[in-house]
């Protein structure tokens, strides 16, 4: 008997992405039971396996009818493979998958990964009439499209308040997939040569800014320290704001990329990382979240400086793992500094509730199984 097809798509998530891959993919193929195609941003043709697909997007720009052509070609894939499941991450393709869906069957899984309709009220990105239109367009694809859905995935406690209409549910967080760090970490850190990182998306809301700038002011007392910053920035004029702004520092290291960067490449500079910075604004869109980076620092056992949040404070406190402190206060670095050298970072087991594998991929493995086996 031939093995169900799984299709995961998202639109502008790299194909190997740590969500979409290395958490649901990979914990599909340990199975042996489905063969998958995933669906993503690519600059170059990926190979697969006897289990696994590639289907790469090639986006000339991040709008319009790149995104539009896009979703065609997830339509497209759609119509070819005829899955037993789709599994989406994007609102984009709803109303194609709901296409998909109506005239060669399968099941649909929304993969709520981001609250679209917040982040455009709060991220900065849009104004005014194109902010509102956005806003309207998102939430009546979403809600429209609600009777079609067979079931949503959550990737955040807090969608289960803000989105109290999608039913079924199943809340899978963006906990650490990878190797854990027993061996990776030493208990007390090194000085002078002292490595900060800040790696993920690099958006302006995401504090990157003020994290350069309270980076440079502890610089002028500990001249050696460094940081490394790595990620995708996907505005030109907020990179040509970085560099500006760094063109000074021999000390900052600015590795910014117009598309993802691939996941290795980002757990390689954790290795090589003292302390993770994470400056987020406290945005509504952005502080009842948990931050997949927090998840990665807890399971390498990394300590990281952060923005004031209850939520966060409350679980780095549980296993002595970071600083909260806020990034536009001056005159405090010699304090922090002093903290980050004087800790016994880490002192209790490696926290298992960062681990995907202990709890995450047996829930998710269990919801597709019992999916296929439903009657449509």
């Amino acid at each position: 008997m031939s093995k169900p097809k799984i299709l995961i798509a998202s639109l502008l998530k790299p194909l190997r992405d740590p969500r979409a891959f290395y958490r649901l993919g990979i914990s599909l193929r340990e199975t042996n039971k489905y063969k998958i195609n995933i669906i993503g941003f690519s600059i170059k043709k990926e190979s697969g396996d006897k289990n696994f697909k590639f289907t790469g997007l090639s986006l000339k720009n991040r709008k319009g009818f790149s995104r539009i052509f896009a979703a065609f070609v997830f339509f497209k894939t759609y119509r070819k493979e005829r899955p037993e499941l789709t599994i989406f991450c994007t609102w984009e393709f709803i109303p194609f998958a709901l296409l998909g869906k109506w005239f060669y069957g399968g099941k649909l899984v929304y993969d709520v990964q981001e609250n679209y309709a917040k982040n455009i009220a709060y991220n900065l990105t849009l104004h005014g009439t194109k902010k509102t239109l956005a806003k309207f367009v998102v939430n009546s694809i979403e809600n429209l499209s609600q009777p079609f859905i067979d079931h949503y995935i959550f990737s955040e406690h807090c969608y289960i308040k803000e989105k109290p209409d999608f039913k079924p549910f199943t809340v899978l967080e963006n906990k650490f997939q990878g190797p854990i760090g027993r061996q990776i970490r030493k208990e007390k850190l090194q000085f002078p040569k002292f490595r900060f990182l800040i790696s993920g998306t690099i958006t302006e809301v995401y504090g990157v800014r003020e994290a350069i700038n309270w980076f440079k002011e502890l610089q002028k007392i500990y001249p050696d320290t460094n940081l490394h910053v790595i990620g995708h920035c996907p505005l030109p004029s907020f990179e040509k704001v970085l560099f500006k702004l760094t063109e000074d520092s021999e000390n900052i290291l600015l590795e910014l990329s117009e598309n993802p960067v691939p996941y290795p490449h980002i757990l390689e500079a954790y290795r090589h990382a003292d302390v993770v910075l994470m400056p987020y604004f406290q945005l509504p869109s952005i502080r009842e979240k948990i931050p997949s980076k927090l998840y990665e620092c807890l399971a390498l056992r990394i300590p990281f400086i952060f923005s004031k949040n209850p939520q966060w404070e409350s679980i780095a406190e549980s296993y002595n793992a970071g600083i909260a402190i806020d990034f536009l206060e001056k005159g405090m670095e010699v304090a922090i500094m002093q903290k980050l050298l004087n800790s016994d970072w880490y002192d209790k087991a490696v926290p298992e509730e960062a681990l995907w594998v202990n709890k995450e991929e047996a829930i998710f493995q269990d919801l597709v199984a019992k999916l296929l086996s439903s009657k449509p």
